[in-house]
């Protein structure tokens, strides 16, 4: 009865190399877990990242267009503090086939990385642009205000 009573005790418990696998099998999974969950934030903060550093872009330029002066052509560089960091941006102004027009590309980058662009925007200025639109071309609105249905053609 003695050797029964042992091999009943053997069969109701997990051997050593058992219980070793599966913790094995446990700490892999949890590694995987971590490695996949630390990719998640890292995407998440660069997307953050390119985010802001498009709006700076879209700012420099906004901040052209509405300036009361025609730019020349060139090069020029400045930093804004955005979302608890400082952000270097490079205009350049280039001049194109018309007098009235310039292109402008806005590289935005943060401060502890100068030649890592995050963000980066081209638009386009025009020197009275209300004077450029003829008859039937869209406005500085971006609309004919001549082409507006009054109510009866509605």
């Amino acid at each position: 009865m003695n050797s029964e009573s042992r091999s009943r005790r053997q069969q109701n418990g997990f051997t050593l190399i058992e219980v070793l696998v599966a913790l094995a099998v446990v700490v892999v999974s949890f590694v995987a877990l971590y490695a996949v969950v630390l990719q998640m934030v890292r995407a998440t903060s660069l997307m953050q990242d390119k985010t802001i550093a498009s709006w700076i872009a879209f700012d420099q330029i906004t901040e052209l267009r509405v300036a009361n002066e025609y730019p020349e052509s060139g090069n020029s560089e400045g930093d804004v503090e955005m979302a608890r960091g400082v952000w270097l941006y490079r205009v350049e102004i280039k001049a194109t086939e018309s007098e009235d027009v310039r292109q402008v590309i806005v590289r935005v980058s943060p401060e502890n990385e100068p030649d890592n662009f995050l963000g980066l925007v081209s638009g386009v200025l025009v020197r009275n642009p209300a004077a450029t639109a003829g008859p039937g071309q869209p406005g500085p609105g971006g609309f004919d205000p001549n082409t507006i249905p009054n109510e009866n053609e509605r």
